[in-house]
């Protein structure tokens, strides 16, 4: 038996570098007497798609396989091979480190399509829209499994068979983007051959005819987003529900928002009845309830009956998707994130769409899709938020507030992912370095 951990005593990582077409591999080894000296033996696959790290005698039993996130060029074969140094060794050695990290870089394969442009890749990051869904789906606590989906009301009044089939179906429509009520403004101010001025019959009609057609399409100057019965709208974080159609949830506020109430924040908290998960919050502007994704599961099959018809998804998917949203709507990259009290995360989302690979425990050999972060903690929200009069804020931010539980369990998974990459790629200045899984629905379809 060597002397070297058997549990991890290899850990591997690799990250794809799309605009000048690289991938980056670290190699660490703990730093022990045993190991001072060792060379790591690389080999790359048939295929180009894989390498394998193992140890020379007498540590050869020791190996470890990923698989790559592109297939990589004929030329870093001998790369790999020539004889390299620790990346810890080009700085004098820190105290407290604990491993030897190397690192290569490989040429991305000239038969490998290069990364899809930025505004192809947003398409796709938004976990549960309203294609996913049927007629049937329904709602549940992620935790306990209790329904939130009551009997919509008939959509109309008729008592054929037809509609009486159709009582218990509901219909799910996707919000427009986060800026649409300031665009219809905008288009209500400045629209373009408007008639009113015009005295002839004709032009009056046609004013008339485009202020209906108006409301009915939404962007008219009274028009404003509203909780329906029978339907639920969907946003990228949360399902817009009406009060009436929603069961097994009940209104609440917890002692320390009585005590300590939050300028920041409308309405109250909804738990479930069953097992007091914090579920949603109440939204009176709209007259509706908000079920936020995180903490729900979906069926979204028609057949019940399947194994495994209930799904959910990891907050990450959800906070990641909101943040791409933010990035794609106000093209901003450095974000405060908090959960209304005065400290919170200050956040610089690097590379939106990162695809890696590693062998740590609880992650897949194979590529994985995510956001690359950096990340530090900030003592006052409001400050960076909204800087004292006369005084320039040093960071052009936005803000992304958070319920308490999810904003928790996001600072765990950005601590966890900068535990899990290798010593010398925790730390960028002084930023920590982190990793957001993301959703992708082209992965989730060949799955």
């Amino acid at each position: 038996m060597s002397t070297v951990d058997a549990d991890r005593s290899l850990y591997l990582h690799a990250e794809l570098l799309p605009n000048i077409r690289q991938i980056t591999l670290y190699v660490s080894l703990p730093r022990t007497k045993a190991l001072d000296g060792v060379q790591p033996r690389i080999q790359l696959s048939e295929s180009r798609n894989a390498v394998t790290v193992s140890l020379p005698e007498p540590f050869d039993d020791v190996a470890e396989t990923i698989k790559l996130p592109a297939r990589v060029s004929e030329a870093s074969r001998r790369a790999l091979s020539m004889t390299t140094t620790p990346a810890t060794a080009r700085k004098p050695p820190q105290s407290n480190s604990s491993s030897h990290d190397y690192s290569f870089r490989m040429q991305m394969d000239t038969s490998e399509q290069a990364q899809a442009p930025c505004n192809e890749v947003m398409d796709d990051y938004v976990p549960w829209t309203a294609a996913d869904m049927s007629p049937l789906t329904r709602i549940r606590c992620r935790g306990c499994g209790a329904p939130f989906l009551g009997s919509p009301a008939p959509k109309s009044t008729s008592t054929s068979d037809r509609d009486k089939d159709k009582e218990n179906d509901w219909m799910w429509k996707d919000l427009p983007s986060g800026n649409w009520a300031e665009m219809m403004d905008f288009w209500h101010c400045h629209k373009p051959d408007s008639h009113e001025e015009d005295p002839k019959p004709e032009a009056s009609a046609a004013l008339k005819l485009e202020e209906q057609n108006a409301q009915i399409k939404g962007y008219g100057a009274s028009s404003h987003l509203k909780a329906i019965g029978g339907t639920v709208l969907i946003d990228v974080a949360t399902f817009l529900l009406a009060e009436s159609d929603c069961i097994g949830l009940r209104l609440t506020k917890s002692n320390e928002e009585e005590e300590n109430p939050n300028p920041r924040t409308s309405g109250r908290t909804l738990e479930c009845e069953t097992c007091h998960a914090v579920i949603g919050m109440e939204d009176p502007s709209v007259s509706g309830w908000r079920l936020v994704k995180a903490n729900v599961s979906l069926n979204t099959d028609q057949d019940l009956d399947t194994e495994n018809p209930w799904q959910s998804h990891p907050i990450e998917f959800i906070v990641a998707a909101q943040l791409l949203e933010l990035i794609e709507r106000e093209s901003a990259r450095r974000f405060v994130i908090h959960c209304g009290q005065k400290t919170g995360v200050l956040l610089w989302v690097f590379n939106p769409d990162l695809h890696y690979s590693n062998s740590s425990s609880g992650h897949s050999v194979n590529a994985q899709q995510a956001m690359k972060v950096l990340f530090q903690h900030t003592e006052d929200v409001d400050k960076l938020l909204a800087p004292e009069l006369g005084k320039v804020s040093p960071l052009s931010v936005e803000e992304l507030e958070l319920p308490q539980f999810i904003f928790q369990t996001i600072l765990q998974d950005l601590r966890r992912s900068n535990e899990m990459l290798p010593l010398s790629a925790r730390r960028f200045n002084e930023w920590n370095v982190g990793l957001l899984s993301r959703f992708s629905r082209e992965k989730t379809k060949s799955a």
